[in-house]
């Protein structure tokens, strides 16, 4: 049933790897288990001004958008955050997938859904509101049918007795842990994709670190708080006053070691700062100054 090449439909197996990182799925096998920590603190002085800019050629731009294009900067720059492991085996994603979770009205009891957005390593911010506010207002029209997508899944799977459902998520776990789930159910929830973002900001509350899964593939969970304003002494004394946005994400530290998480993080942030940046496509000519600047930084 399961074969050498161990191929999936959504990544391409990564057969030159570091010998370390090669047998990390070996003695960690659960993603639970291979979680790390990352805080961020993210100076929104030039972004809030950018999005105030550019609401008129781009509507609806959000904090959320900033940061989708940066995850998509992120791992166009630095493709290694952009991997995931099946089978024990560690596989480069084809696409950007993000997941998020949105909610049509901030009530107890109103109805949310789930968007996956998929993004190529050349969108654009432009690209990245598009499609993303394309999804959003197609799963807010299809918030009242409970037979639609993961909503429509999720329902029949409540339907079966929990005596069989047990048999059934677990047939579908061992699938998945190989890679074999179906393609169609892979398409149908959220749980198989690169990346997980959530902005519990958004509800008032402070920034939080969230679990990854086992099953599925997200190996990068990102959580978004509520904006704080910050008072820094300078050294001159003066205070500078400032907005932040804190940012903490949880990962699976097999997929890649910790000073190319941190080249990434550190894309993200430099996206924050200069978001004119995520306006063009990701080119060469930037892969050749990310590595200078990842020298300089080395050296």
């Amino acid at each position: 049933m399961f074969g050498k090449e161990k191929k999936v439909y959504d990544g391409y197996l990564v057969k030159k790897l570091d010998p370390v990182v090669f047998l990390m799925p070996y003695i960690m096998p659960r993603r639970t288990d291979s979680e790390s920590k990352i805080d961020l603190k993210i100076d929104l002085t030039k972004t809030e001004k950018f999005i105030k800019a550019h609401q008129e050629d781009m509507p609806g731009l959000t904090l959320y958008h900033i940061l989708f294009a940066s995850i998509v900067r992120a791992s166009a720059e630095v493709p290694e955050i952009n991997r995931f492991i099946a089978g024990n085996r560690i596989y480069q994603r084809k696409n950007v997938r993000i997941s998020m979770m949105v909610k049509k009205e901030l009530k107890v009891d109103g109805k949310e859904s789930t968007i996956y957005p998929v993004f190529e390593l050349t969108d654009t911010l432009a690209d990245v509101v598009r499609k993303t506010n394309q999804l959003a207002e197609e799963a807010f029209e299809k918030l009242d049918d409970d037979s639609n997508g993961f909503d429509g899944l999720t329902n029949i799977l409540t339907k079966i007795p929990p005596f069989i459902l047990r048999g059934v998520v677990g047939s579908l776990m061992l699938l998945d842990r190989y890679g074999k789930l179906p393609k169609f159910l892979c398409d149908l929830q959220p749980f198989h994709s690169g990346f997980f973002v959530t902005n519990v900001g958004s509800v008032g509350l402070p920034v939080i670190y969230h679990h990854l899964y086992e099953f599925g593939t997200v190996s990068v969970f990102v959580a978004m708080g509520r904006k704080e304003t910050v008072r820094e002494l300078r050294p001159n004394g003066s205070v500078h006053t400032y907005r932040m946005l804190p940012v903490r994400a949880v990962v699976d530290d097999r997929i890649c070691d910790g000073f190319t998480y941190a080249c990434a993080f550190r894309t993200i942030r430099k996206c924050f700062r200069n978001p004119e940046l995520l306006m063009r496509p990701f080119s060469e000519k930037d892969r050749l100054v990310l590595e200078n600047e990842i020298r300089s930084v080395a050296e």
